[in-house]
């Protein structure tokens, strides 16, 4: 039987963090939260005693780097306050780059030594890992998590058969951001289109980026939009009605390719025109490229990006000020932004599971949700401190309709498929190599996926024969 591996719709969820952000901190037991910070509290007895005996332990935690902003947060506050708060508990953070993280995952697995702590903030997901028995059960545990701003409806989006593997840390959701001083210097105003306004398309946002782009190609480009919602086409194709990961949403696998369907061919031909007909987006190299210097929307480089609200802690720590759109309507009359629900997860081979314990009590207790949102500016799971992450940019945005366009991100967004299929990690490197002559080389569409298509069942074959299914 295939297993269900959401407890309930991210959406769902999500909408219910909007709506509880007006309720005031309480305990499950009615009484205020505590003044400090979770970390300390007991955990269920076992072989590992770190904070209750005088053993002093190491867990590590593995961060993928987000241009500094999670980067210094994490040593800077969690790692500071942390270790104050838990002295027998010294907490080690490995960072690396977001696309060397699962290949630090696989090689600190495969030595014996996998991180302690984790999110899934590199190409593989939460479906991913639990497949591969990496998750620790954390039902142990749950009689002392004492965050009831974290619904339960929360928690259960990391239940899987009754058991939760995960609690979540952030929820985002996404949308089109862009630089306003680049369209107020080139004298154009954006409408705050309404979310689903059919006139709000597409092809309209081309012409859009159109009045923004200059210098295309050259060392002093400005590019008028780029994609950054997925590293490849198969996200693409959601609102010209094509999903090619729907069937592993229950199961978490893929089992048949289908990259010659109609739909996928016509949506990818889209955004290879973006590039080589319309000359509004660089070449996926080129993309690459600048962003080596920084965030390409922050260093003006970019007019428009679709990208999650994590984007949105870049604004904050430069000070630059910004506007949104809302996904444009696609050619199947939708308009379906990405949502990621963000968990914290223990290693299935922790050493040190009590430790890692605390350090996820204290990573989701309201006050660092808090302290999260106010210095990184991304949005909490917990609800009191999410109507906090607002209120920071009023003098960056039109913070009223930020928040209309994010509560319509939410109500129509999908999961991020990264999250819930298993070998991920392994479909998007391989998509990322096999997709660079049409976005680098403007090859024929139809050829090319006809092309692909059997190596891609191939891989789909082998994810399924690793996994023993």
């Amino acid at each position: 039987m295939a297993k269900k591996w959401l407890g309930i719709t991210v959406v769902a969820v999500m909408m219910a963090v909007l709506v509880l952000s007006g309720c005031s901190s309480k305990n499950n037991d009615g009484s205020n939260s505590s003044a400090a910070p979770s970390g300390s509290a007991s955990a269920p007895a076992s072989s590992d005693n770190a904070g209750n005996s005088g053993e002093k332990v190491t867990i590590t935690l593995l961060n993928a780097q987000d241009n500094g902003i999670r980067d210094k947060f994490l040593p800077n506050v969690i790692k500071k306050k942390f270790e104050d708060a838990n002295p027998n508990i010294k907490l080690e953070i490995i960072s690396v780059p977001y696309e060397q993280f699962d290949s630090k995952m696989n090689t600190l697995v495969a030595g014996g030594t996998p991180p302690d702590v984790w999110s899934h903030w590199g190409m593989s997901g939460f479906v991913d890992y639990k497949t591969r028995d990496m998750t620790l059960d954390l039902t142990p545990y749950m009689s002392q998590f004492s965050n009831s701003n974290i619904s339960q409806a929360t928690l259960d989006i990391y239940k899987v058969d009754g058991k939760q593997f995960g609690i979540p840390l952030n929820i985002y959701s996404s949308m089109i951001f862009y630089n306003k001083g680049i369209f107020d210097k080139a004298g154009v105003t954006v409408k705050n289109y309404q979310p689903g306004d059919p006139e709000w398309t597409w092809p309209k946002l081309v012409e859009l980026a159109k009045s923004v782009t200059k210098d295309y190609g050259k060392p002093s480009a400005v590019y008028g939009f780029t994609q950054s919602m997925g590293e490849h086409f198969l996200t693409y194709g959601w609102d010209w009605g094509v999903d090619p990961f729907k069937d592993a949403y229950a199961s978490g696998f893929v089992d048949k390719a289908n990259l010659t369907d109609p739909k996928l061919v016509e949506s990818t031909k889209f955004f290879q025109d973006m590039i080589f007909k319309d000359k509004v987006m660089p070449t996926n190299a080129v993309h690459t490229a600048i962003g080596k210097a920084g965030d390409p929307i922050l260093t003006g480089k970019v007019a428009m990006d679709l990208n999650g609200s994590w984007e949105m802690g870049g604004f904050k720590d430069t000070k630059t000020k910004f506007g949104v759109l809302p996904v444009p309507t696609g050619p199947a009359g939708t308009s379906t932004p990405f949502i990621y629900a963000d968990p914290l997860m223990i290693s299935s081979k922790s050493k040190h599971p009590e430790a890692a314990w605390k350090l996820i009590q204290f990573m989701t207790s309201p006050e660092m949700q808090l302290e999260m949102t106010k210095q990184t500016g991304y949005p909490p799971a917990d609800s009191v401190a999410y109507q906090e992450w607002f209120k920071q940019y009023s003098e960056l945005t039109d913070v009223q309709y930020l928040q209309q366009v994010n509560t319509a991100a939410i109500e129509k967004g999908k999961e991020s498929p990264n999250h819930l299929v298993a070998g991920y990690g392994d479909i998007t490197s391989f998509m990322i190599n096999e997709q660079q002559g049409i976005f680098n080389k403007n090859d024929d569409v139809a050829s090319a996926l006809a092309k692909m298509n059997p190596k891609f069942q191939q891989l789909l074959d082998q994810i399924k024969q690793k996994a023993g299914k």
